[in-house]
């Protein structure tokens, strides 16, 4: 076991593999940007699942992340190892095979893995890619709200709400029966536009955990159809889990939106935000429009201010300054007051919205 571990001790261990096995790229939005140094197949796979929403290119980087792929052997001499100075490490609690170590002067992370090129450690280095560009952004100043969030006659429309609200689930009804464009479900940056002032939603590859309730209350296609496969697959039949509220299926966004017949994009400009509320007593779906200081709390409530809840599983990698400011997207928003399974009747009320303000402007 070793007791102590420090920079010069990584970098001998990266210089011991081979160069010609080795890539640099780079990943990320042209403001935050990761430089990733790691095998082959491991700059593929994240190539693959950040496509659509991570553009490979030459932005500045602003962290660099070294993939380390080395043996059981070695992963279990360094788990307890104490990092020197400046090296710190950072937990990552649903990866407890791999072991990270942050080098915040020279703005490095080292991710050590076990068999690099396996499926599990592949998505290791993608969540640790993806947590370093939110915490770039989040370090910027740029607030992130708890929302998912999808174009729709070139209307970028937020769905924002308290958790089971029904995001999802009217995420799913926009894309099979509107031909809505995914931007994303669970979480988006506000990022001003510097040429005309508007307010763009930034996305991200997170996979969308979807419910079995979600899933019964699509009408009959291939949307349907898909997921209900993918659910059979991995839990068995949809109906014993229809009010399990823990067990969720995960897909990747451009699976999803490949799945309806649609697309990914990675940033929309915001047109407007609908918060989604089940009414028993209702009849038809209703739209009412909040006032400013409704306005102010919706977004205020479900605003994500710390790493912690931006991205959560890697927390441990942000540094203890980083935090978010409020600010408030200057957009229409509205209560979407609806029947339980309002189902297509609620995506045209959606609908109907959108073609509006994008006439208005």
């Amino acid at each position: 076991m070793q007791d102590s571990l420090s920079v010069n001790d990584l970098d001998t261990w990266a210089r011991r593999r081979p160069s010609a096995s080795l890539r640099r790229d780079r990943f990320g939005l042209a403001t935050a940007s990761v430089e990733i140094i790691a095998p082959s197949p491991v700059v593929d796979y994240v190539a693959s699942y950040t496509e659509g929403f991570f553009t490979p290119g030459d932005f500045p980087a602003r962290v660099r992340l070294v993939i380390h792929d080395v043996g059981p052997e070695l992963i279990g001499s360094v788990k307890d190892a104490r990092p020197t100075p400046p090296l710190r490490r950072a937990t990552l609690p649903t990866s407890p095979d791999a072991v990270c170590f942050v080098d915040d002067p020279h703005s490095t992370v080292h991710l050590l893995l076990a068999a690099a090129i396996g499926d599990e450690p592949m998505q290791v280095a993608v969540r640790v890619l993806r947590a370093l560009v939110l915490r770039a952004l989040l370090g910027d100043g740029f607030p992130f709200f708890h929302a998912a969030c999808f174009t729709l006659r070139g209307v970028g429309v937020a769905v924002v709400g308290r958790r089971r609200a029904g995001k999802t689930t009217l995420l799913l009804h926009c894309l099979d029966s509107l031909g809505a464009v995914l931007v994303g479900n669970d979480k988006f940056a506000l990022a001003p536009d510097a040429g005309s002032g508007a307010e763009d939603a930034l996305g991200f590859p997170i996979q969308i955990g979807i419910r079995a309730g979600s899933v019964l209350a699509l009408r009959d296609g291939l949307l349907r159809t898909f997921l209900t496969r993918r659910w059979s697959q991995r839990f068995g039949g949809l109906e014993a889990h229809r009010d399990d509220p823990e067990a969720r299926l995960g897909i990747r966004p451009q699976e999803l939106a490949a799945a309806a017949d649609s697309t990914v994009t990675p940033r929309c400009r915001l047109g407007l935000a609908i918060e989604p509320y089940v009414d028993p007593d209702a009849v038809t779906p209703r739209l009412e429009k909040l006032d400013e200081d409704e306005r102010r709390t919706l977004w205020t409530h479900n605003l994500l201010r710390r790493p912690a809840e931006v991205f959560p599983q890697q927390a441990s990698l942000a540094g203890p300054a980083s935090g978010a400011r409020l600010r408030i997207p200057q957009v229409p928003a509205y209560r979407l007051i609806q029947p339980p399974a309002a189902g297509l009747l609620t995506s045209r009320v959606i609908d109907d919205l959108a073609c509006r303000v994008s006439v208005e402007g």
